[in-house]
């Protein structure tokens, strides 16, 4: 009934479908944001750096601590 490759083809259409759907979301939401991950990859990939919190607490029973 289905030819020997009737699933791959399904798979593959359904993650060529999956990719075009991201793809215009990012286009509909933010388009600069398009064209910056294009063009600097490296950079979007890196997570945004946040200041690391300062803990004044002194704790040495670590046991508790946790």
């Amino acid at each position: 009934m289905f030819g020997p490759y009737a699933f791959e083809m399904l798979a593959l259409v359904v993650a060529v479908g999956g990719l075009i759907a991201a793809i215009a979301e990012i286009a509909v939401k933010d388009p600069s944001a398009l064209a910056e991950i294009v063009t600097d990859v490296r950079t979007m990939a890196q997570p945004a750096q946040r200041a690391h919190a300062v803990s004044t607490i002194s704790n040495s029973n670590f046991r508790k601590a946790a």
